[in-house]
């Protein structure tokens, strides 16, 4: 019975003919963006955008797994609502085996109050890889709306809990990348404490769930301490 890296050479040589041979070497544009507010069109400053470009490679005996984060980033929206990523690269893959998601990279946007919102690029078909030397995004030079969040206090925390899922890659990922967005994941924390403050709990079957605090990180004995890092970050 083959093993996992066997059909991992297969399914990369499948892939390579398919789509040529891929670069060993990435880079990527640079992204700028602004954030209004859905209803009043008026920027949204202060909230965190995270951005991040995933290597993923796939098997004949299942679907994409993840191999590393290429690049995390994270950035703040100023005044004028505005953000921006510089270019990177050239970075090379030591793991020719993978490429990027067919729809990288994935963005993120959250402010308190508001819902937070997550974009991909637009990638008609059903290629699950992209192998493109210079990644670019879909969202560069666009305005992003936010929606003000209109609900209860317990739906509210049912969907922060839903971004905090959507980060578990980052709390638990092989490679500290939990260190590279400090702010997104103290902005969840802060959400977590006032929702215990308040004695706002999680409804359905998430009942018993918590939001997760900074320190809920993986990898602390490789990172370093999560307390002692988050430190610059909290009051």
């Amino acid at each position: 019975m083959f093993d996992q890296n066997v059909y991992r050479f297969f399914f990369t040589l499948l892939i390579s003919l398919l789509s040529g041979c891929a670069s060993l070497q990435y880079s990527a544009e640079p992204i700028e963006a602004r954030v209004v507010d859905a209803e009043t069109k008026q920027p949204v400053e202060g909230a965190i955008v995270t951005a991040n470009w995933e290597l993923v490679a796939g098997t004949l005996a299942g679907g994409p797994e993840v191999i590393k984060q290429m690049m995390v980033v994270e950035a703040v929206t100023d005044s004028n609502g505005r953000f921006s990523f510089p270019a990177w690269g050239p970075k090379i893959n030591l793991h020719p085996e993978g490429g990027f998601r067919e729809n990288a990279p994935q963005l993120l946007i959250f402010k308190s109050g508001y819902e937070f919102w997550k974009g991909f690029n637009d990638t008609p078909g059903d290629h699950p890889y992209n192998f493109n030397s210079v990644q670019r995004s879909d969202w560069n030079g666009k305005t992003i709306e936010l929606k003000p969040f209109k609900g209860t206090p317990e739906e509210y925390a049912e969907h922060v809990h839903q971004l905090d899922n959507d980060l578990e890659w980052v709390r638990y990922g092989e490679n500290c990348e939990w260190k590279q967005l400090p702010r997104m994941l103290v902005a969840i924390h802060r959400l977590s404490e006032r929702f215990e403050s308040q004695d706002v709990k999680l409804k359905g079957w998430l009942g018993g769930a918590r939001i997760r605090k900074v320190t809920n990180v993986g990898k602390q004995n490789q990172c370093g301490s999560a307390e002692e890092f988050f430190k610059g970050y909290l009051p």
